[in-house]
């Protein structure tokens, strides 16, 4: 066999993503060695529906399984993330000129969670006590009950994009 200088450069490509760790064209990138990881949502607001954390809990859950090779497990996984629900709060906000149908008062919802992540095998990749906020926002003439769960669909896609961003896909 010869080695044509596309077919070195693949190879050398290939051994270099291989030394990050296992990375996967999902975009993350894990220690070899890990093989699990937990997770443990609270919440600390007395605001919003009573399954705010499981929704958010299986949300996050469920990206992690499905774009990882990785497995849930109740405890001790190899990864662990911890983290409460700070805030789940409404704010009359002014209107905004740009589109004609934002032109009325608005409701902002912001939701709040502050994450611990472990991961044994890369300590710089660990963090304590980092805040993830967004917000979505509803037509205050809207009614609430019935914009709360897109406003609250649309701020976990948010937060579960930047939680994943900030431990598994950060390489």
């Amino acid at each position: 066999m010869t080695w044509t200088k596309p077919s070195v450069l693949l190879m050398l490509s290939l051994l270099l993503l291989q030394g990050c760790g296992i990375y996967s064209f999902s975009g993350t990138s894990l220690p070899l060695k890990a093989k699990s990881f937990s997770l443990k949502l609270k919440s600390n607001v007395a605001l919003g529906p009573p399954d705010l954390v499981e929704e958010l809990q299986q949300r996050l859950g469920d990206e992690l399984v499905q774009r990882t090779p990785l497995k849930q497990v109740d405890t001790k996984g190899d990864l662990q993330l911890e983290g409460v629900i700070k805030k789940f709060r409404y704010v009359s906000i002014a209107p905004t000129q740009e589109k004609e149908e934002d032109r009325g008062p608005i409701d902002q919802l912001t939701i709040e969670v502050q994450m611990n992540y472990i991961n044994p095998y890369d300590e710089e990749a660990s963090f304590s006590k980092k805040t993830f906020l967004q917000y979505a926002n509803a037509s205050a003439y809207a009614n609430r009950s019935d914009e709360e769960p897109r406003l609250i669909q649309e701020i976990f896609t948010k937060l579960v994009k930047d939680i994943f961003k900030e431990t598994v896909a950060s390489w």
